[in-house]
């Protein structure tokens, strides 16, 4: 199943260690300290980067879940686990 990454806007101080991970998906803006998530992994190889960048985030902002469709909302619905915390949480997209 593909995962979903996203940066939580509250926790990232922009130190831009998830895009030196993985540069396909992540950058930090020259305008701003906030990172972001530009592309979502479409490869394995970019999905391990991702996960690595997740591992490395000092602050766990960069959350990892997997997309499942959900029928009752018309879309497609991510559950977010923070970077070492092994508790979902569901955001409805």
């Amino acid at each position: 199943m593909p995962s979903h990454f996203e940066v939580i806007e509250e926790d990232c101080i922009g130190c831009g260690l998830c895009s030196q991970r993985a540069p396909e998906n992540f950058e930090v803006p020259a305008d701003t300290r906030l990172a972001l998530v530009f592309k979502q992994p479409e490869t394995f190889a970019e999905e391990e980067a991702c996960l690595e960048a997740s591992d490395y985030c000092p602050v766990g902002g960069v959350q990892v879940g997997a997309v499942d469709a959900d029928s009752s909302t018309g879309g497609a619905q991510a559950t977010l686990i923070p970077a070492g915390d092994s508790t979902p949480v569901n955001f409805a997209s």
